[in-house]
């Protein structure tokens, strides 16, 4: 089985990871981490002034970002135990919900892994949810594994309610 791993390094990731690799048992991993680079090619300040970092300090800030991306894949392997041959390390640049999606189509995997912070729903409309993008716009089969303070929190909400609903 192939799985298509993601992980940013977060405690969250990190731990979906690992339960993924415990329940599918894969003998194909592709851990991917997407760096969003996109503060290091424009600072925003735009207009007649230009941009606040020269093109040196551009090109630095992106390598510090697809650095941090690539310790992040090296801390979430380490964590798993499993082969380190059977694990493929990718780092994409762009949005993390389309580019995982993307990445999904490239490498045709039997399941995508994605954790779940387990944020309420004004939370995802408000800020989005890269798990609710790729359940919605992958090609392959997703796994949302929750973290377990969300998971915790879902089981003490009392029948018929849920866990976003105000108390009336």
């Amino acid at each position: 089985m192939h799985a298509l791993i993601t992980t940013d390094g977060s405690e969250v990731s990190i731990e979906a990871a690992q339960k993924a690799v415990r329940l599918l048992n894969p003998t194909k991993i592709t851990l991917l981490t997407v760096a969003d680079t996109s503060v290091a090619n424009d600072s925003g300040a735009g207009g007649f002034e230009g941009n606040l970092l020269s093109p040196t300090e551009s090109l630095t800030a992106r390598n510090a970002i697809l650095d941090e991306g690539r310790d992040e894949l090296a801390g979430t392997v380490a964590s798993l135990g499993v082969d380190p041959s059977i694990v493929e390390h990718k780092v994409v640049e762009g949005s993390a919900g389309i580019m995982i999606c993307l990445v999904a189509k490239q490498t045709n995997p039997d399941v995508v892994v994605v954790g779940s912070h387990g944020r309420g729903w004004f939370k995802r409309v408000v800020i989005g949810s890269v798990s609710e993008y790729v359940s919605r716009h992958c090609v392959a089969p997703v796994l949302v594994i929750r973290h377990a303070d969300a998971a915790e929190a879902a089981e003490d909400v009392p029948e018929g309610k849920t866990p976003d609903s105000s108390a009336t």
